[in-house]
């Protein structure tokens, strides 16, 4: 289920963001001369416990983090009673 965000650096923005998925892929390098000897053709998601590795970036102040850092920094505003689109 989807949850809102709030950038827990400027506490201001809770619509601008980048979402990052990061991708991965096999490479072989020459140990001395770091010549790449083989590259794999596909790119694969790389993912933490079976979810997607996804950071989140504020497009604001540009600050990157895990995804949960971003829902957790929402739910603590709202538990200390700030409702959103309102500043305090």
């Amino acid at each position: 289920m989807p949850e809102p965000y709030l950038c827990p650096v400027c506490r201001d923005n809770r619509t601008e963001f980048l979402q990052i998925y990061k991708l991965a892929r096999e490479i072989r390098k020459d140990a001395e001369t770091g010549a790449l000897l083989y590259v794999a053709d596909e790119w694969e998601t790389v993912t933490r416990d079976r979810r997607l590795d996804l950071e989140v970036r504020c497009r604001l102040c540009g600050h990157t983090a895990p995804e949960a850092d971003f829902t957790r920094a929402f739910r603590r505003d709202l538990a200390q009673g700030r409702r959103p689109g309102r500043r305090a």
